[in-house]
């Protein structure tokens, strides 16, 4: 789900031709946006709304791997897997507060202000205001406190779950290897290419590592 819907989310656009500019209209596939498409503000809502119960259940995912690690495991195991639940549970918390008000939100106000069809002069302090908010430094969609918040909590989680899994030798260096390359990937942007690829190297990891701990139960 994650790898179809980030196809079609684009990137790049904020300073040209600015996030109202762009998002507020359908646009045909432009290599410079990276995505497949773009389909207009209701699908950058629907998008979202996709989205973020689908990184919540990423979350998820990422705390079962090192939800088994014991006491006996050794203190370094042992506080590496601490610390990729607290990396965890602030990825999981600044991802939803990046996509309710960059998404869900930004999304659901352009619609709503594309359908009270308003003069050229009404909508020029609107397009201000949204894309001065789409900037800012706390909240905003880019480069944010809020932002980049979440996109280091993604590689930290996944530095420190690999650490933690190779420690307790509950995995190997290439599947771990895998696991740092998603998060890295995530940290980099969710959008084409880079979330499509980060949540591919997830599934393979994670399938990965199911497969190992499978055969050695076995």
């Amino acid at each position: 789900m994650l790898i179809t819907i980030e196809l079609f989310h684009p990137a790049n656009f904020t300073a040209s031709p600015g996030m109202y500019q762009f998002l507020s209209h359908a646009e045909h596939y432009d290599p410079k946006y990276q995505a497949l498409g773009y389909f207009g503000p209701e699908w950058w809502f629907l998008l979202h709304m996709t989205q973020t119960p689908m990184v919540g259940l990423v979350a998820v995912g990422l705390w079962l791997m090192v939800d088994d690690v014991s006491g006996d495991a050794g203190g370094a195991t042992i506080a590496c897997a601490w610390l990729a639940r607290v990396a965890i549970f602030v990825f999981a918390v600044y991802f939803t507060v990046l996509d309710a008000i960059g998404g869900i939100g930004l999304g659901r106000t352009i619609v709503v202000v594309e359908s009270l069809k308003l003069s050229q002069q009404q909508l020029d302090p609107i397009i201000s205001l949204l894309n001065t908010m789409w900037t800012d430094p706390l909240v905003g969609g880019v480069g944010s406190f809020v932002s980049l918040t979440a996109s280091w909590a993604a590689f930290a989680a996944s530095a420190l779950i690999a650490t933690t899994l190779l420690l307790s030798r509950r995995a190997g260096w290439v599947n771990m290897a895998v696991l740092v390359g998603f998060g890295w990937e995530l940290q980099t942007s969710h959008a084409a290419p880079h979330g499509p690829i980060a949540f591919a190297l997830l599934i393979v990891a994670s399938g990965w590592l199911w497969w190992t701990r499978r055969r050695r139960a076995v």
